[in-house]
């Protein structure tokens, strides 16, 4: 979705319509944001499969 809102994008700069084109900037800015933030969630959450350290046991 975010992809299709990006290359619509001039499309929708070229309407010169004031307020429209400053929603459509809004959306897509906030679900950049979001896709962002969930990348790095998904970066800095622990992997279910890898055990902590404290679980490993002295060989």
């Amino acid at each position: 979705m975010t992809a299709a809102m990006v290359v619509l994008t001039p499309t929708v700069l070229d309407t010169r319509s004031t307020p429209w084109t400053m929603g459509w900037v809004a959306i897509l800015l906030g679900a950049l944001a979001v896709q962002m933030l969930l990348m790095l969630v998904d970066h800095l959450a622990p992997d279910a499969d890898r055990p902590e350290h404290d679980d490993v046991p002295e060989a």
